[in-house]
């Protein structure tokens, strides 16, 4: 039987917890997170949803398959939200991440979906961003409307670097807007959102990360290297993984503006689309025989037999893990 590896593919700078991260309700959460995929077992509903509010971005970033591939554009009905939220609350689901391939922050109702989801009971509400859109005004309505998480990604800490990778975002201004943001925080007396501040290691970056980290780490409460995975691979990988199996099968699904829903969170061409949540329960989706299929072929070492699996750059990833940053290096 394979290994399910619970194991992000980015290293983590913990400057410290929040209380609300200390909280039972949260700590009872992340056990989940790690412990279903570990032991197999598949809730009513999944432990989490990302949930695309737009599949547009503002960049054109050199990593991303935005500026070789660029997805259909589209915005999330609010109604469809709230039907994956509604469905969700009252079978088990615990956290929302609010994109999946595009920038939150251009979807016009971003804090009222942040608001729904946080009134609704979902225990973490999430969101990636460039932190180009970050305005003070937009930073103070999401403070308010209880976001508890937010992940900028942020590619160097000099103008120079940033500017040639996170192409048509300006070093000056999304600097200040985090600051900006974390000013707030102070002044409203809110820990949240926590702030974590990320960037891809490449042959571009690889060379700056110490620096990163020391810099970043003075503005950010989070710092994180997340790993090069390679969105555009034609080639199918047929290597069997008898020590690996996806935690995701067991976690989380992906549902997509118009509704479509997602296995992978690599997904981002769609090669395995296995409903529709404007037509369907996701629950049924999560429940469903094709799924529980999927699940086996993982737990027997047989990933490689699934389409979407052998184009997975995070297969790869996995094959070759190393940590980048030691605990250690969070003590000053």
């Amino acid at each position: 039987m394979a290994k399910t590896v619970v194991d992000p593919t980015y290293s983590e700078v913990k400057k410290s917890e929040t209380e609300f991260e200390k909280s039972k309700e949260y700590i009872k959460y992340r056990r989940k997170w790690e412990e279903n995929p570990k032991k197999h077992i598949v809730g009513d509903f999944p432990i989490h949803l990302d949930i695309e509010s737009t599949s547009v971005c503002n960049l054109k970033c050199p990593m991303c398959f935005q500026s070789f591939n660029p997805p259909d554009k589209g915005f999330i009905d609010y109604d469809l939200f709230k039907k994956c939220i509604d469905e969700g609350v009252s079978k088990g689901l615990c956290s929302v991440k609010l994109m999946y391939r595009g920038e939150p922050l251009l979807h016009p109702r971003i804090e009222e979906m942040v608001k729904y989801c946080k009134e609704k009971g979902i225990i973490e509400v999430m969101f990636n961003t460039n932190a180009t859109l970050l305005s003070k005004e937009k930073s103070r309505a999401l403070i308010e409307a209880g976001l508890d998480k937010l992940i900028c990604s942020v590619d160097g800490y000099t103008k120079e670097v940033y500017e040639k990778i996170r192409r048509g975002g300006k070093f000056e201004t999304v600097l200040e807007n985090i600051k900006n943001l974390q000013r707030l925080k102070k002044e409203l007396g809110s820990e949240k959102p926590k702030v974590r501040i990320q960037m891809v290691d490449m042959p571009e970056t690889h060379e700056y990360i110490e620096g990163y980290i020391k810099f970043w780490k003075e503005i950010g409460d989070d710092i994180a290297i997340e790993d090069l995975s390679d969105w555009n691979i034609q080639k199918e990988d047929y290597t069997a993984l008898k020590d690996f199996a996806c935690a995701q099968l067991w976690q989380r699904l992906i549902v997509l503006y118009n509704g479509d829903v997602l296995l992978c969170c690599a997904d981002h061409f769609k090669e395995m689309v296995l409903g529709n949540a404007g037509k369907e329960s996701i629950s049924k989706i999560w429940k469903s025989p094709k799924l529980n299929q999927f699940r086996d072929l993982h737990i027997n070492g047989e990933s490689h037999k699934m389409k979407i699996c052998r184009l997975c750059g995070l297969r790869a990833v996995m094959k070759k893990r190393k940590k980048i940053i030691k605990n250690e290096e969070m003590k000053e």
